[in-house]
């Protein structure tokens, strides 16, 4: 593996709704300070449609809100109080700790702003109503411009948020219904056509709010169905193409859905490249899928629809969303925790090392915990994600280090090489390599830089202005080797080990 040109993926994102929006004020702002001591740079938020909405099981728009006055569903003040209240405060919150807010537009629908109603869910997601939903947006993005008065803060604004994303898993059924469709007998992708006209009124709304702010498209998941059906998911890059209007060989389609096709407007690209319960590096068989490893191929295509004039600009990939899940406490599916927390230095390191990355995430702060309606050692029991740093009883697992210190180590010839951030504050810091001796006891190795085979070696290093290091090491025979970061105040943090083969 040869050593990467320097980087983009710097800006470090971490999401997680129940915490941010669910729990009482001092712990929403003990989470955030804790997030930005350790190294993030920006939480992303759902503004969920249905959550906010009024009347959100009802099959048509409520004429007036729950104060009795007037529905006008481009006013944020007529959508739910307490929601809202809660939106609210994790952004002043989020503010306050110096942290950046990204802001999803995002899932479910309420009853009535649907094509078709789903009788047995609640998350109506059927052919969201495009008009309906540019309207909510307005609402939302007029809010959140720096102008807007904060309700429970007189003679006070609430904080700017200039990041946004355009739905969640548009080519996932969890979030968009249907993704395919029945023409002339034949089963066509249509999340993508529909998700295109949602994304374009959103832009245009997000845009004449405040042409500064910055509007992500896309946000789809990294793998998708084997076989097309209304609840079979799209593989991404399908999905992106569909979305463009091209076919496998980036020709223009012969579909009426195009026929009043755009370049696409965004500025950046939003993608959740989870591999599951696979290594970061792990290769999917199917083209048209691309976990963290596979970047190049996402890459590679939106270069392609660019160059092709179906994407009006060149766009960065955002990292918003990614995580492993841990066993335990899931016992049915997941990774060691120590696992879980080397995944995650490889995953740094393979989104660093590619240029048009800007950002890397993390998808929970905590385990969500068990669903007690459920027994215990069964797939229900721990459905939903348990890929927190921390779990569900608040206890650290080992990935809080990494989340820290993320470190990664390779074998190049004769070689090791090192990589790793440090992650809280701005560099360069001071940094050292260090190689176990015997079980528990380590030493301090020398170091030399990562891209200049001849300078000097050395015990302790800086660091790169962003925190990011690389380096190379002789070693012979196997190695578990960590780095440790030694805080110019004082004290000292030490990595997750990595063995080297």
């Amino acid at each position: 593996m040869g050593l990467p040109v320097p980087a983009h993926a710097s800006e470090v994102v971490v999401q997680d709704d129940a915490e941010l929006l669910h729990r009482s004020t001092s712990q929403v702002r003990r989470t955030l300070l804790d997030l930005k001591t350790l190294g993030a740079d920006r939480v992303r938020i759902t503004v969920g449609w249905s959550a906010l909405a009024p009347a959100p099981d009802a099959g048509r728009m409520p004429r007036v809100d729950e104060r009795g006055k007037r529905f006008d569903d481009r006013n944020s003040s007529r959508y739910a109080r307490d929601a809202m209240r809660r939106l609210d405060r994790a952004i002043v919150l989020a503010d306050a700790a110096g942290l950046q807010v990204q802001l999803d537009l995002a899932f479910w629908a309420p009853r009535w702003a649907v094509d078709r109603p789903l009788t047995a869910s609640r998350r109506q997601r059927w052919r969201p109503d495009v008009r309906r939903y540019a309207r909510f947006v307005e609402a939302m993005v007029e809010r959140y411009d720096g102008r807007f008065s904060d309700p429970r803060r007189p003679g006070r604004r609430l904080p700017a948020v200039r990041q946004w994303t355009t739905w969640n898993e548009p080519n996932h059924p969890a979030f968009l219904l249907p993704q395919f469709d029945r023409v002339a007998g034949k089963l066509r992708p249509a999340s993508p056509h529909h998700y295109r006209r949602m994304h374009e009124a959103a832009y245009r709304v997000i845009k004449d709010v405040d042409p500064d702010n910055e509007v992500l498209l896309g946000g789809l998941a990294s793998r998708g169905g084997r076989r097309p059906g209304e609840r079979s998911g799209i593989q991404p890059l399908r999905f992106l193409r569909e979305l463009a209007c091209v076919d496998g060989d980036l020709q223009p389609l012969d579909d009426v859905r195009c026929h009043a096709f755009a370049p696409l407007q965004a500025d950046g690209f939003a993608y959740h490249p989870y591999t599951f319960a696979a290594a970061p590096d792990s290769r999917s068989q199917r083209p048209d899928e691309a976990g963290i490893g596979e970047l190049n191929r996402l890459s590679a295509l939106l270069a392609a629809l660019h160059a092709r004039g179906r994407i009006a600009r060149p766009l960065p990939l955002y990292l918003t969303e990614y995580g492993y899940e841990t066993n335990p406490p899931d016992r049915t599916r997941g990774v060691t925790p120590l696992t879980q927390a080397r995944y995650h230095g490889l995953a740094t390191f393979l989104a660093w090392q590619r240029p048009d990355v800007r950002m890397f995430p993390q998808f929970l702060v905590r385990d969500i915990g068990p669903d007690r309606r459920f027994a215990p050692g069964t797939a229900a029991r721990y459905r939903d994600f348990q890929t927190g740093f921390l779990d569900f009883r608040g206890q650290a697992k080992p990935a809080l280090r990494a989340f820290r210190l993320p470190f990664w180590a390779y074998r190049d010839q004769a070689d090791a090489v090192l990589f790793g951030q440090v992650r809280p504050g701005v560099g360069p810091h001071r940094v050292r390599i260090e190689r176990e001796v015997s079980p528990g006891r380590w030493d301090v190795v020398e170091t030399r830089e990562g891209r200049l085979p001849m300078s000097a070696p050395r015990a302790d290093f800086r660091s790169d202005i962003t925190g990011f290091f690389l380096r190379r090491m002789a070693l012979t025979g196997s190695g578990r080797l960590r780095a440790r970061w030694l805080r110019d105040a004082g004290g000292q943090s030490a990595s997750v080990d990595v063995l080297v083969p």
